[in-house]
């Protein structure tokens, strides 16, 4: 097995994001790696769009309900964890994620809680696999 000390895994909530983190936390047992755990909340491409307190407070929760877990069950593990959130297109940023904070391996569900639910690998997935410039291991 490659050796990876940084994998990032996208993380909406959903049952196939943590098959993603299980799968992470597995790869990062035997080759010591650290796993960032990151939430992007979708950005409509609306100009102008203000946002409120509310929509603000709606993204915390949201958030904390996709990481949460996520940290709770790596920690048990016993693997350094850190998470990020942003703000955007989600695939698009998972990529940019992934090539700025200089990632070794992207673990990604096969499907999320995306609008796509009845393709086979989910738009999301999709993107970053072709996009992105590391390894990225789908998990279904």
């Amino acid at each position: 097995m490659a050796k990876f000390s940084k994998i990032l895994v996208p993380l909406d909530g959903s049952v196939n994001s943590i098959r993603g983190l299980n799968k992470a936390i597995d790869i990062a047992k035997v080759s010591g790696a650290e796993i960032t755990g990151l939430y992007v909340f979708h950005l409509p491409v609306v100009a102008g769009i203000k946002y409120t307190q509310k929509m603000k407070d709606d993204v915390q929760v949201k958030a904390a309900k996709a990481i949460g877990p996520a940290l709770k069950k790596v920690k048990q593990a016993g693997i350094p964890f850190k998470y990020k959130m942003t703000g955007g297109n989600v695939g698009a940023d998972i990529v940019k994620t992934a090539d700025k904070g200089k990632f070794d391996m992207v673990v990604i569900g096969a499907r999320g809680i995306g609008a796509a639910k009845e393709a086979f690998l989910g738009s999301t997935s999709h993107h970053v696999l072709h996009k992105a410039k590391v390894p990225v291991l789908v998990v279904k």
